[in-house]
């Protein structure tokens, strides 16, 4: 008697065991099949609509734009001792497209100078440098006068800045060109306790007639900004 017991309790068991694992495997099949679909349904989108490939390449790309996080301190460290800096004079390349190395190509070898690019920093627009991206030239980090302006006093002294693009015609600077700008600035600026005064659009130094930065430069904005920080350190050190 007790075998028999035994033996209908151990066929019931692995009957429901089987089924059990027959269950579980459904269960896996239609997970995987649904997977298989969800990549199917990607695959197509992206091979018949390729605007939606480009509109999340171009929203994941501004997602992660990095160039807000340059290490400033690091960025614009020299290889030599720091020269007595008392101004800033900004620039625009009057050019839609450039970086750092085209310029310093075509003022090394079209403008025969001998150090090469005439500003201490270009702030690229994405053309051939990233949006907003921060480039070093030569010239800061040796230290040497800049080639920015036609006024040579006024070069010995001023830091010359360059943004990628011609703001006297259709073009603004983008977004992220007067943020990375606004942050070097109020670096440099507090480093070499430059005066509010003594930041320069290119046209107002005493030279000869030049519309640089351009018309379309926000240069009201860019000081705004830099009073709003300045505004802000000085009533986080007035509560500490």
């Amino acid at each position: 008697m007790y075998r028999k017991t035994f033996s209908i309790l151990t066929r019931n068991l692995i009957g429901f065991g089987n089924k059990t694992k027959h269950t579980c495997e459904r269960i896996i099949q239609c997970l995987s099949l649904s997977m298989i679909i969800v990549a199917l349904g990607l695959f197509i989108s992206l091979l018949f609509f390729p605007g939606a490939k480009v509109k999340w390449a171009n929203g994941h790309a501004n997602s992660s734009n990095l160039f807000h996080a340059q290490n400033l301190t690091h960025l614009c460290c020299t290889d030599v001792s720091d020269k007595p800096w008392e101004y800033i004079v900004i620039h625009h390349s009057a050019t839609n497209k450039g970086n750092a190395a085209r310029f310093d190509y075509y003022h090394r070898e079209k403008r025969k100078w001998e150090h090469g690019l005439a500003y201490h920093f270009v702030i690229g627009n994405g053309s051939f440098s990233g949006d907003g991206e921060i480039e070093v030239g030569n010239r800061w980090k040796k230290q040497i006068h800049g080639a920015h302006t036609a006024n040579v006093a006024c070069n010995r002294v001023a830091i010359g800045i360059c943004l990628v693009g011609d703001f006297e015609n259709a073009d603004v600077p983008t977004e992220n060109q007067i943020e990375s700008l606004v942050r070097l600035i109020q670096y440099l600026s507090r480093k070499y306790n430059i005066a509010s005064s003594n930041i320069l659009q290119h046209k107002q130094v005493h030279q000869k007639c030049t519309a640089c930065p351009g018309k379309n430069f926000p240069f009201a904005e860019i000081k705004t900004r830099l009073l709003q920080i300045a505004s802000k350190r000085n009533n986080l050190i007035q509560e500490l």
